[in-house]
């Protein structure tokens, strides 16, 4: 496995995983980022002014100013304060307002991008927003969040909205400033295949169909067995030749069918040993990664699945926060392996 593909997903945090229905999951999530696909899809609801989680009374808001500062306070990184203060200023001063306001038309968006942040940085996910302003048929108004993987840079994004590409937004320039999109018309999934014209991306329902012959796989099986990088080599090597082959037959082209595919021996090493396409924007995968996708994942410290969230550093004392059911390989100050368990 090339050093690009051990970064973006690490495999030893799923050789100490117990849960394999986790360990799929976020091969599930990797793979997503690597496609460029939706990732999640999220609902707010519009109460007192203020958009809040479905089933929670506290607005979303205060979620992220708690874990801003949070992590500010118990493990603060330079590189990151800006990025982290931006977060705020976005949503608390543009989305909240504008998409909570009973004067804004239903089917208004707002695009707020967040691309990787700088070296240094714990947020390495490269992604975008899309909040949906809608209405229930009883008059109930409520927003609608998805959330893509990209694979632009910075020079990308500001070429396709029509921004300085010379001098392009840092990542906090683009979180404090969402887009408000005046087309209500056009759909999330249109504005996400607007931006990646130029990159390959695909629909949830794309994915759905390569993910279906991937998860039953002989590949998933034996990675889960053996957890090893031959065997994380071959699910990939193996999803993206699921891809080509439906690509083939939508074309009308001579395909593959890989439904209840049964590998040979040599198809097996084949699929080990083939290099990975290294997939645009470097997205890295969520299992161990310290790779948290905003502040608001810090507003609530308690205890996870694997035990405390804040730990110090053996080699320079610093302390680090994880982000929830997510284990850390690297301290987030100096660097240094921490491997916490």
């Amino acid at each position: 496995m090339g050093k690009e593909q051990l970064y973006q997903y690490n495999i030893g945090f799923d050789q100490r995983e117990k849960d394999q229905k986790f360990i799929t999951k976020q091969i599930e999530t990797h793979l997503k980022e690597r496609f460029n696909v939706l990732l999640s899809t999220v609902y707010y609801e519009v109460a007192n002014g203020h958009l809040v989680r479905q089933g929670v009374t506290e607005p979303f808001i205060n979620s992220i100013r708690r874990g801003r500062d949070l992590i500010q306070r118990v493990s603060p990184n330079t590189v990151d304060i800006e990025r982290e203060n931006a977060e705020v200023t976005g949503f608390g001063d543009i989305i909240d307002p504008f998409l909570s306001s009973p004067k804004t038309p239903v089917g208004s968006k707002v695009l707020s991008i967040s691309p990787k942040g700088e070296e240094g940085s714990k947020y390495q996910h490269n992604f975008y927003d899309i909040f949906t302003l809608k209405e229930t048929e009883g008059g109930r108004r409520y927003v609608e969040l998805s959330r893509y993987s990209s694979a632009l840079s910075p020079k990308e994004y500001a070429e396709r909205l029509s921004l300085n590409s010379n001098n392009p937004p840092n990542a906090a320039a683009f979180l404090t400033h969402p887009i408000l999109v005046k087309d209500f018309s056009i759909t999330a999934e249109q504005i996400h295949q607007a931006l990646h014209r130029h990159h390959d991306y695909m629909s949830l329902s794309e994915f759905g169909e390569i993910w279906k012959d991937v998860e039953s796989s002989y590949f998933i099986e034996q990675y889960l067995a053996n957890r090893d990088a031959l065997s994380f080599n071959a699910v990939l090597n193996y999803a993206d030749e699921v891809w080509k082959n439906n690509n083939k037959r939508k074309r009308g082209e001579t395909y593959k069918d890989y439904t209840h595919y049964s590998p040979s021996y040599e198809e097996r090493r084949a699929f080990e040993e083939k290099k990975v396409r290294q997939a645009a924007g470097g997205c890295p995968g969520k299992s161990g990664a310290d790779a948290p996708f905003s502040v608001s994942e810090f507003a609530n410290l308690e205890p996870d699945k694997y035990g405390s969230r804040t730990f110090t550093c053996p080699a320079c004392g610093e302390t680090n926060v994880r982000p929830k059911d997510e284990l850390l390989e690297k301290c987030q100050h100096c660097g240094g392996e921490v491997a916490c368990k």
